[in-house]
């Protein structure tokens, strides 16, 4: 099943919400899980999460958590979906949990979407949330492209579902060579991890998808997965938050 946990947040003081505080957050969700599923988690090299922070307006703040994993997500929803308070010790500061919102869907309602009913969508936006990288022989990509963003998604794809599994290097190819960006708007920006700071970019772009009907079908439900898996590195930290938008 998928899920996304949103929860809104309200807070006082001097200090503003920024997309940063997403590391904090991290931490505090690590510390809020039973001991044993925190060492699973810190043992994983693949989080199977995502989560991000978004600030909004009057003191406030979103905070998006992204489920895929069976094992781990009943964990995780157990100890967010009871919060009415949020303690960010490195801020020193409590934020009010005002609302909790829980969004689910089955595999076979989500895969339905896209392999059953009338013409697949061929065009997608991606707006990135917050900022989104991916490492590129040995550096971080100041810019988006296909083979990176099918990339990223494939093994957490892959860790979501067996049946319609992209698990073979031939049909990463294959949708990589058919999907290409037509349009975008991006920026720069900087996410910041304890000591260290990651450049990569924020803003909008248009994929377009080529080829065939079935491997149109088996992109968008690909793509779309990343609302849930986040995009790029460090998602479980608050990077890569996207929202995914078919133009039809």
């Amino acid at each position: 099943m998928l899920q996304k946990l949103i929860l809104r947040c309200k807070y006082s003081g001097e200090q503003k919400a920024n997309y940063n505080w997403g590391s904090l957050f991290h931490g505090f969700l690590i510390n809020a899980l039973p001991p044993e599923i925190s060492e699973v988690l810190h043992q994983s090299r693949l989080r199977p999460f995502s989560q991000y922070v978004l600030p909004q307006p009057d003191q406030q703040l979103t905070w998006t958590i992204g489920l895929w994993d069976s094992n781990i997500a009943p964990h995780i929803i157990q100890a967010v979906i009871p919060l009415i308070k949020i303690e960010l010790q490195q801020k020193a500061m409590t934020l009010e949990v005002a609302e909790v919102q829980r969004i689910c869907q089955s595999e076979q309602e989500y895969f339905g979407q896209f392999f059953t009913g009338g013409t697949p969508c061929r065009r997608y936006e991606i707006e990135f949330l917050t900022p989104c990288t991916h490492k590129q022989y040995g550096l971080y990509a100041l810019f988006p492209s296909p083979e990176l963003i099918i990339k990223s998604l494939n093994n957490r794809y892959c860790a979501f579902v067996e049946d319609v599994s992209l698990d073979e290097p031939e049909a990463m190819e294959q949708i990589t060579a058919h999907i290409r960006i037509v349009r975008y708007s991006l920026r720069s920006a900087v996410y910041y991890l304890e000591n260290t700071k990651i450049t990569g970019y924020m803003g909008r772009i248009t994929l377009v998808v080529s080829g065939p009907e079935q491997l149109a079908r088996l992109a968008g439900a690909l793509l779309s997965f990343a609302e849930y898996s986040g995009l790029g590195i460090k998602t479980a930290l608050g990077m890569g938050g996207v929202t995914i938008k078919e133009i039809r």
